[in-house]
């Protein structure tokens, strides 16, 4: 009997069957899987590089198991392999926990999308615009006109604000306005938006009204005795971060100029005695906007009358 015919066996012969038809289904299963991969990431609006993980995740499975299923048609021992796959894994693994820990966070942030590439984010003291998401950084655009990178794990587990809404960039900022204490914060609350805030805001939509996606907005957030909060909102493109980081300032700038600038209206200037007795119960904690006011103005009779009837009588 010849080597061919020791060798070509019935039961080689199938062996060598089932190996071709295993295969070809390797093949045949990694490429259907390919291509629902590739549907699966134009649905999801996915990029390009996500789906090339996936693909090559997916292909190293299929291979391990079609190597598995070939061994075992031979008779070889399969647990050889299936435990250098598991050492190998797990010494990998451990050896970059931190990369594999971002590279999880990196495919979660691609599918989950809580931001697009472009948006305008604060994440934890980092504000900016994404430029790029990567498989272990979130690139962000920062108002020093600088980019940094933000691992993936940091992102997940930080509180994210998404500053957007209709497609563009809405970004707001406090100003804060002393009450008391500078002749040109004598001016009441009406007058610093009809007089001050608003005409500026005019001005500064019909000089940039073809960058602005919007004209931007006021609103009074808190009044104290000593000082109000506005709070001014703008709204610009979405991927014009570098437009809000030339402008911002130069609206607030604009705006604490025409407030210097301002005449205090002569109604409400205060005389210099009276100015001093209001810091000094201010300083005491007592305040003009409390509810006690008939308290309060007692209070700033006497105390007038006290430390200055006698100067003013000399």
């Amino acid at each position: 009997m010849s080597f061919v015919e020791q060798f070509l066996t019935l039961e080689k012969l199938y062996s060598i069957v089932l190996t071709v038809i295993a295969v070809f289904a390797i093949f045949i299963t990694e490429k259907l899987v390919k291509k629902a991969i590739t549907r699966f990431r134009k649905r999801a609006r996915l990029r390009r590089h996500v789906e090339n993980l996936l693909v090559m995740i997916t292909r190293i499975v299929i291979y391990s198991v079609g190597i598995t299923f070939v061994l075992g048609i031979w008779g070889l021992p399969t647990e050889w392999f299936i435990s250098v796959s598991a050492l190998s894994g797990a010494a990998i693994g451990f050896a970059s926990t931190q990369t594999l820990g971002n590279f999880l966070a990196g495919l979660y942030i691609m599918i989950s999308r809580p931001f697009e590439v472009h948006d305008y984010v604060k994440i934890d003291d980092t504000e900016g615009e994404v430029r790029e998401i990567t498989l272990n950084y979130v690139k962000i655009y920062t108002p020093t006109y600088t980019i940094k990178e933000v691992p993936n794990r940091v992102v997940l587990d930080s509180t994210i604000h998404r500053l957007m809404s209709d497609n563009s960039i809405d970004y707001s900022f406090p100003m804060s306005f002393a009450g008391k204490l500078w002749p040109a914060s004598w001016v009441s609350s009406t007058d610093l938006f009809e007089k001050i805030i608003e005409p500026t805001i005019e001005e500064f939509w019909t000089e940039n009204r073809k960058i602005l996606k919007k004209k931007p907005e006021a609103s009074l957030s808190s009044v104290g005795h000593m000082n109000r909060i506005v709070m001014i909102r703008m709204f610009f493109p979405k991927g014009k971060a570098k437009h809000l980081y030339d402008l911002q300032p130069q609206l607030q700038k604009m705006i604490l100029d025409d407030w210097m600038n301002s005449e205090p209206n002569g109604n409400n200037t205060l005389p210099l005695h009276s100015l001093c007795v209001r810091i000094l119960l201010s300083c005491l904690g007592i305040s003009y906007f409390s509810n006690q006011r008939v308290g309060y103005k007692h209070m700033h009779d006497k105390a007038q009358r006290v430390l200055f009837q006698p100067a003013l009588a000399i």
